[in-house]
C-alpha cells in the first residue's frame, strides 16, 4: 500500500508530509467555528490566535482531546482543509492519507477518524501508531533487533514504548499531557492569587517555568484578571507555583516509563544500558527533564532534535517504505473509496 500524505494529528497541532517533500506543512490544529455553522470561519494558527479570546457566537475548537477522537465533524473538517493544501497531492484523483493515532484509541474512535478522513475526500485511509512515526523521526532504530525506548511527552498524552525488530515490546500510557499543567496551573492562580489567565497565557508560563528540578529561579511577568477587582492586570508569576502545577505530572510520567523498563524481557532491558532513551513532543522541552529521567531509571536519556516534529519527519520516512512498517499499523490499516 502506498500512500500519497501523511497527517500527524495532535491534540493542539498537526503536521502534514507528502511523498517526496522536503518539509512539512505545520500548523495548529485549531478551528474557529460560529455557532449552528458547520464550516469552520477560520483554520490552523489563524484559529489558534482565537483560543480563549473566542465569544460572541465563535467557538475555538481542537478535534482531539487527549490524545484521541473528540469530535468527527471537527476532524472531518480539519483534514478537508489540511487536503486543499496538499500541493500536488491533493490534485491526484485517488488521494491516500496515513494518520497516526494513539495506540490507545478504542476502535470505535479509530474507525471514527477513518470515515472523517474519508468523508473529507480520500478514497483511502490508514492509521499508523503515533509513537511509532515519532520514534522513527526521532531518529531510533526500531527496526532492528535492539532495545529503542521511547518517550512521547505530548499535550493530550504520556506515553513510554520499548520497540524491538519493528514491533512493541513493551508500552504505557497515561490518559492525559503535560497540557494538564496549564490546567493545575491557571486553578492554583485562580484559588490562591485570585487571578484569571487564558489557556495561551498559561500554556507560555509554563513552558517558561515549568522545571524537572525544582522551582525556576526568575519569576515571569503575567497578564490576567483580577478577580477581586474585575480589572486586567499585569503579575508576577512565582516559579513555585507552576512547579506545584507540574510536578504530580511529572511524577506519574516517570513511574510510568520506569514500570516499561521493569517489564521489558530481560536481554532488552540489558540492552537499554547501552542504548538511549529519547524524549519528544512538546513537554520533551520541560527543564531538566531528560537528566531526572535518566537519574531515576540509570540509563542514558536525551531529548530528540525538533521534538515537536519527529512525527511529521517519521511520517515521510515511512511514506517511502510502508512495508517496512507494517507490523506497527493499527488494525484499520485501509478502506475502500465510498460511493
Amino acid at each position: 500500500m502506498r500512500w500519497d500524505i501523511g497527517i500527524d494529528l495532535g491534540t493542539r497541532n498537526v503536521r502534514m508530509v507528502t511523498e517526496g517533500a522536503k518539509e512539512a506543512f505545520a500548523q495548529s490544529a485549531a478551528l474557529a467555528l460560529r455557532a449552528g455553522e458547520e464550516t469552520p470561519l477560520y483554520c490552523g494558527d489563524a484559529a489558534a490566535m482565537l483560543h480563549g479570546r473566542d465569544g460572541a457566537g465563535l467557538e475555538v475548537c481542537f478535534p482531539l482531546a487527549d490524545g484521541t477522537l473528540r469530535n468527527a465533524e471537527h476532524a472531518k473538517a480539519l483534514f478537508s482543509w489540511l487536503y486543499g493544501r496538499a500541493g500536488e497531492a491533493s490534485r491526484t484523483r485517488r488521494l491516500r492519507a496515513l494518520i497516526t493515532c494513539a495506540p490507545f484509541a478504542r476502535p470505535v474512535q479509530q474507525d471514527a477518524l477513518l470515515r472523517a478522513a474519508l468523508d473529507a475526500g480520500a478514497v483511502e485511509a490508514g492509521l499508523v501508531r503515533s509513537d511509532a512515526a515519532t520514534a522513527v523521526g526521532a531518529g531510533l532504530s526500531i527496526l532492528e533487533p535492539a532495545a529503542s525506548l521511547l518517550v512521547d511527552v505530548g499535550a493530550g498524552k504520556l506515553s513510554a514504548t520499548l520497540f524491538t525488530r519493528g514491533m512493541v515490546a513493551a508500552y504505557a500510557w497515561l490518559p492525559y499531557g503535560v497540557s494538564r499543567i496549564d490546567e493545575r496551573l491557571i486553578r492554583l492562580l485562580r484559588t490562591e492569587r485570585g487571578f484569571l489567565i487564558g489557556p495561551r497565557t498559561a500554556e507560555e508560563v509554563k513552558n517558561a517555568l515549568a522545571s524537572a528540578h525544582g522551582a525556576a529561579p526568575v519569576p515571569m511577568r503575567a497578564a490576567g484578571l483580577n478577580l477581586q477587582t474585575r480589572l486586567p492586570m499585569l503579575f508576577d508569576v512565582e516559579p513555585e507555583m507552576v512547579w506545584r502545577a507540574a510536578e504530580g505530572v511529572l511524577t506519574e510520567l516517570v513511574g510510568m516509563v520506569a514500570s516499561v523498563v521493569d517489564n521489558a524481557p530481560e536481554e532488552l532491558a540489558a540492552d537499554l544500558n547501552d542504548a538511549v532513551c529519547v524524549l519528544a513532543g512538546g513537554g520533551a522541552l520541560i527543564s531538566g527533564l531528560d537528566k531526572r529521567l535518566g537519574d531515576q531509571l540509570g540509563i542514558p536519556v536525551r531529548v530528540a532534535d525538533a521534538p515537536l516534529a519527529c512525527a511529521g519527519a517519521g511520517l515521510a520516512k515511512i511514506l517511502e517504505a510502508p512495508e517496512d512498517y507494517e507490523l506497527l499499523m493499527m488494525e484499520k490499516m485501509a478502506r475502500a473509496a465510498r460511493h
